[in-house]
C-alpha cells in the first residue's frame, strides 16, 4: 500500500467567499497524508483570519502571508520552495476537489509507472456555485476530452488549439517540478499553458477519463480571478498566448519536433537545421489568435531567415519563397485585436443593416411619390370631370337616380 506524501499547494488573494469551501475540500480528500501549504498573496479581505482559523484545527497546514501582492506566478513560485512531498498538486482558492481526487490519482499512477504527471477530467461553475456543464459545452468538452499520452499529440494540440487542461487537476512527482522549475512570471492568465508545454517537452501526460475537481469560471467578475472573462484579462491571454507560441520550439529535441509536427510540413524532406527552421516559421504563419489565423510570429521569424543569406538560400531553393513571397505576407493586417475586431465586424454589420433599411425607406419613397402622382392625376381628372357642362346638364338625372336607388 503506497503512503507517500502529495504536497498540496494553494495560493489565494481576497477569495474569502470560497476559501473555506477550497479548504475543506483538501483537508477531506480521503487521502490523508498531505502537506498542505498556502500562500496568501497580501490579501486585504478576511482571508488571513479564515486561513489561520483553519491553521488551529489542522497540523497540516502550513501558512505563508506575502506582505506585498505580486500575482500567482510570484507567491506560486514562493510556494514550490516550501515543498517536502515527493508529489506536489496544485489548486487555486476557489477551485474545489471531490473527495477521491488525490486517492484515486494516486492508484492511476501506482498503476502507470511511465506516469510521472497526471490530470482529470472537471466540472465547471460560475462565481456563485452554478453549473456551468451546459451553458460553457465548448468550454466542458474541451476540458474533458480523451486524450492520448505521448509527447507528439500534446505538443500538437498545444500548438494547434492551446490549451485543454484543468490546472486544479494536476498531481506530478515533485521531482518533475524541480526539473521543469518554476513559473514564468510574464505570464498571469496563461502561465499554466507554458507550463504544461515545458513539461510535455520532456514528458507524457495523463488524463483520468473522471471528473475528480470544480473548477470556477469568473463570468461577471473582475480582476480577482485569472479565469475571470474581462476584457482586459482576455486581451491578455490572447496576448500572452502569441507570446508563448514564439518560444515553443525552443529547448525541444529536434527528432520530437520532426516526429510531432512532420505531417504539416511544407518540404516533407525538410531534415537540415535551416530547413528545420523555415518550416517552424511556417508553422507559426498558421497561429491562429483569437480564434483567427494570424501570421505575425511567422512574418518576424521569416523576416530573421531572409535577412541570413544561408536560410534566405533555403528557403527560395526548397520552398519558393523570396522577398515578393514575404511582402504578399506583410500586407496583411497582422497587428489586429480580437475585441478590435469584434467591434469592427458589430460596425459592419449596423452598417449593412442600416443600408438594408436605407435602400428599403428610397423603395416606399418612390413608391410614394408614385401614389402621390396617381392621387394628384385622378384629383385632377375628377375636377375636370365635375366641372364639364355634360356633367352639370346631368345632374338632375343623376339625383332622380339616386331616390330610385333609395326607394328600392
Amino acid at each position: 500500500m503506497f503512503n507517500q506524501k502529495i504536497s498540496v499547494l494553494m495560493v489565494n488573494y481576497n477569495h474569502e467567499s470560497h476559501l473555506p469551501l477550497t479548504i475543506e475540500s483538501v483537508l477531506s480528500q480521503s487521502y490523508q497524508n498531505i502537506q498542505f501549504i498556502i500562500v496568501d498573496d497580501g490579501s486585504t479581505d478576511r482571508s488571513q483570519t479564515i486561513i489561520k482559523d483553519y491553521t488551529k484545527k489542522d497540523p497540516r497546514i502550513e501558512y505563508y502571508f506575502l506582505e506585498k501582492n505580486r500575482h500567482i506566478c510570484h507567491a506560486t513560485n514562493f510556494g514550490f520552495r516550501k515543498v517536502t512531498g515527493e508529489y506536489l498538486a496544485r489548486i487555486d482558492s476557489d477551485d474545489l476537489w471531490y473527495p477521491d481526487k488525490l486517492q484515486k490519482q494516486m492508484e492511476f499512477m501506482q498503476k502507470n509507472p511511465n506516469c510521472s504527471v497526471c490530470f482529470s477530467w472537471t466540472d465547471l461553475i460560475d462565481e456563485n456555485g452554478n453549473d456551468l456543464n451546459d451553458s460553457e459545452r465548448d468550454l466542458y468538452n474541451l476540458f474533458n476530452g480523451r486524450h492520448p499520452s505521448c509527447q507528439e499529440h500534446w505538443l500538437e494540440f498545444f500548438f494547434i488549439h492551446g490549451n485543454c487542461l484543468s490546472h486544479p487537476s494536476v498531481l506530478m512527482k515533485t521531482e518533475i517540478q524541480k526539473e521543469i522549475g518554476d513559473f514564468n512570471p510574464a505570464y498571469r492568465q496563461a502561465h499554466d499553458f507554458d507550463y504544461w508545454i515545458r513539461i510535455a517537452k520532456k514528458y507524457p501526460i495523463f488524463v483520468i477519463e473522471e471528473n475528480l475537481t470544480i473548477m470556477r469560471r469568473f463570468l461577471f467578475s473582475s480582476t480577482l480571478n485569472t479565469s475571470s472573462t474581462t476584457e482586459s484579462d482576455t486581451t491578455r491571454y490572447l496576448n500572452e498566448y502569441l507570446l508563448i507560441r514564439n518560444h515553443f520550439f525552443e529547448n525541444m529535441d529536434t527528432e520530437l519536433f520532426v516526429r510531432t509536427f512532420h505531417s504539416y510540413f511544407r518540404n516533407p524532406h525538410a531534415a537540415t537545421p535551416e530547413e528545420l527552421l523555415c518550416e517552424q516559421a511556417f508553422l507559426l504563419c498558421d497561429c491562429k489568435y483569437g480564434g483567427k489565423q494570424n501570421p505575425i510570429l511567422g512574418i518576424m521569424k521569416l523576416g530573421e531567415l531572409l535577412a541570413c543569406p544561408k536560410t534566405a538560400e533555403v528557403l527560395e531553393a526548397s520552398y519558393h519563397f523570396t522577398p515578393i513571397s514575404y511582402y504578399a505576407l506583410s500586407n496583411q493586417h497582422i497587428f489586429c485585436d480580437s475585441f478590435v475586431q469584434t467591434a469592427l465586424l458589430n460596425t459592419k454589420h449596423h452598417t449593412d443593416k442600416i443600408q438594408t433599411l436605407t435602400e428599403e425607406l428610397q423603395q416606399c419613397e418612390s413608391h410614394l411619390k408614385k401614389l402621390q402622382e396617381q392621387v394628384t392625376y385622378l384629383s385632377s381628372s375628377l375636377n375636370t370631370i365635375t366641372n364639364s357642362t355634360s356633367w352639370k346638364i346631368t345632374a338632375p338625372l343623376r339625383h332622380a337616380l339616386n331616390k330610385l336607388r333609395k326607394n328600392f
